[in-house]
């Protein structure tokens, strides 16, 4: 294996970790994929968008949730992982609890 497939395969995985969170919210809230793509790039792009206008598309139905998640797992990625992995720890915490 040379250093340069070694290089595109650590680049590779680099982008599915960077590009999990909007597509597990498009699973999860049923969004098309590429809308949520967008809006991490929109996210990207506008870093402190508190004066930017948000496009229409991303607040209407189930992609305004999709967009608060993308939007939490930008901001603030500890809170989006550290979340992601409780939420299956918690029934075995429960169970050890009952133990």
């Amino acid at each position: 294996m040379s250093l340069a497939t070694l290089h595109t395969d650590a680049r590779r995985l680099a982008d599915a970790i960077i590009r999990f969170p909007s597509r597990f919210a498009a699973a999860l809230f049923r969004v098309d994929p590429l809308v949520a793509g967008n809006m991490r790039v929109w996210l990207e792009a506008n870093v402190r968008f508190e004066n930017a206008d948000v496009p229409p598309v991303f607040v209407q139905g189930g992609n305004a949730a999709c967009f608060a998640l993308v939007s939490i797992a930008m901001r603030k990625p500890a809170l989006f992982w550290g979340a992601l992995a409780a939420i299956p720890s918690l029934p075995v915490l429960i169970l050890l609890k009952c133990l």
